[in-house]
């Protein structure tokens, strides 16, 4: 009896805490107040962010102090930093330190305490100065209603994996059912498509409270970066596909996507809120991470028969961020990994009246600024430049030219394109196995650079950097639809120092 009214006291209390009443039952009593676990991110040589959120009562509206603990043992014996941080309502009680003056390379352990509560242990660990290997796996695409986040937890177990690239669309901003299948039971909180801060927290609040996700976040730091469904289905600078006149203003909406982002994310925040950004490691690799949504790109358009297909100053990155991309490109290091939202490609996705198309969503859709890189890269006589990207809900591994061509000769760099973690992908829309094969074979036929597509799994990518080569790893899970799905290995490309041409393992 004593227990019946202690879980009975347990449930009216979390009823009563600063969150949304649909996730009241998510929550883990045993994690109060620090309910959506930690996180860390951003790692360089001797610095990491480390995060947590407290989900306090609904009528606690003071500013807060919570303390920390950094240390190299998981027994928390060897302290090597702790503080005291404060944090407010107007940041939604969530917590971000930037603990610096760490040793490279290096293993760290942290948690979080407010008052007598703590908070789950988090692992984190900084980059090395200059390793001579290093495993980084990336991820994409996301969506809560599409299946369970297997493939976080899978990543997450990997003790080999150094660190976790997000490339976007982390959270979905539909209504329940807008995209996706929710006859698993997986609902987006709130019941809308979401378009203020409130409810954009409120849906980071529900993807966070994911157990794989949380693994994944307390045992890996992240690098992350926003593509499109942060905000709105195919956002650009100034509008987005999914933003309709009634749906409010769009600058208001897009500051409400990103401050939610900034609040929810382990990112480490420029005073010019620029999410592009690159982690340089040693001599071995140089993790150049782009914005290609809202940094600068122009509208994108239908067709590549529109008069404006060609004009010189549509653009996907915009002025500013090509300026430091390029100077990036040129670091020294022996790679250049770009982690990317949409296809390089090219990207041939049929024909239509006898006429090839491309991907528009993609920097096929911004024909003058692709050429313009491609040429700079020959100019500049740049090697080593692997491109790893999102968006697609599809695996691919292709090399990269102007046109497509088979003839490596041209090549100027490689592209591996990483599958979803849940998002769908061709085979939740058919199940008839004659189109996906047709697909399948429409894809290779037109794009003669291309080497590897799989275009009905669910998976992450695991890149293992060398001096002597670059290896891709396509990893996949084999049920996103129950929690007992098994992770296989189905392919394996390497592009070797000096050259762009892929070689299948």
């Amino acid at each position: 009896m004593v227990l019946a009214l202690g879980l009975v006291f347990s449930l009216k209390a979390q009823e009563n805490l600063r969150i949304h009443p649909a996730l009241v039952s998510e929550l883990d009593a045993k994690m109060a107040p620090f309910y959506h676990g930690v996180a860390s991110g951003d790692p360089t040589q001797t610095a990491v962010i480390i995060w947590t959120k407290l989900t306090l009562n609904a009528a606690f509206k003071k500013d807060i102090t919570v303390s920390y603990m950094v240390s190299q043992t998981p027994d928390f014996k060897k302290i090597a930093q702790s503080g005291k941080v404060k944090t407010t309502l107007a940041k939604d009680y969530t917590v971000k330190v930037d603990v610096t003056s760490l040793k490279e390379n290096t293993t760290y352990y942290y948690c979080f305490y407010y008052k007598k509560k703590r908070s789950v242990t988090g692992q984190t660990k900084t980059l090395a100065e200059n390793p001579s290997e290093m495993n980084i796996a990336f991820a994409a695409c996301s969506n809560y209603e599409w299946g369970y986040f297997t493939n976080y937890r899978f990543i997450a177990e990997n003790p080999k994996i150094d660190l976790i690239v997000h490339l976007g669309d982390y959270i979905y901003e539909y209504a329940p059912g807008g995209y996706g299948d929710t006859t698993i039971g997986r609902k987006h909180v709130p019941a809308k498509e979401i378009t203020t801060l409130d409810d954009y927290r409120t849906r980071y609040a529900q993807y966070r409270l994911d157990p794989d996700l949380q693994l994944a976040h307390q045992l890996k730091p992240f690098v992350t970066t926003w593509d499109d469904h942060e905000i709105a289905n195919n956002a650009y600078v100034d509008g987005a596909q999914n933003h309709q006149e009634n749906e409010g203003d769009w600058y208001q909406r897009k500051n409400a996507g990103k401050q939610a982002y900034y609040e929810w994310m382990p990112v480490r925040e420029t005073p010019e809120h620029e999410l592009y950004r690159a982690f340089r490691v040693g001599n071995l690799l140089n993790l150049v991470i782009l914005d290609t949504r809202i940094a600068g790109r122009s509208v994108q358009l239908d067709s590549i028969t529109d008069p404006h297909f060609q004009d010189a100053d549509r653009t996907i990155l915009g002025n500013e961020q090509y300026k430091w991309l390029t100077h990036q490109l040129t670091s020294g290091a022996q790679w250049q990994i770009i982690g990317n939202q949409v296809p390089f490609g090219p990207m041939v996705t049929g024909a239509e009246n006898g006429q090839k198309q491309v991907y528009m969503d993609g920097w096929d859709g911004y024909p003058a600024e692709r050429k313009r890189l491609i040429d700079w890269f020959d100019q500049q006589q740049l090697e080593n430049i692997v491109w790893v990207t999102g968006d697609y809900h599809a695996s691919f591994a292709l090399e990269n030219d102007l046109t497509g061509t088979k003839d490596t000769m041209d090549n100027v760099s490689v592209e591996f394109v990483v599958t979803s973690i849940t998002s769908a992908n061709s085979d939740e829309w058919t199940d008839n196995q004659a189109e996906l094969d047709a697909e399948h074979t429409a894809y290779m036929e037109n794009n003669p650079q291309l080497h590897y597509l799989n275009g009905v799994d669910h998976g992450f990518l695991v890149l293992h950097v060398t001096s002597e080569k670059a290896e891709a790893e396509f990893y996949y899970a084999s049920d996103i639809r129950t929690k007992t799905g098994k992770l296989r290995l189905e392919k394996v490309f390497s592009v070797f120092s000096g050259s762009s041409v892929l070689w299948e393992k």
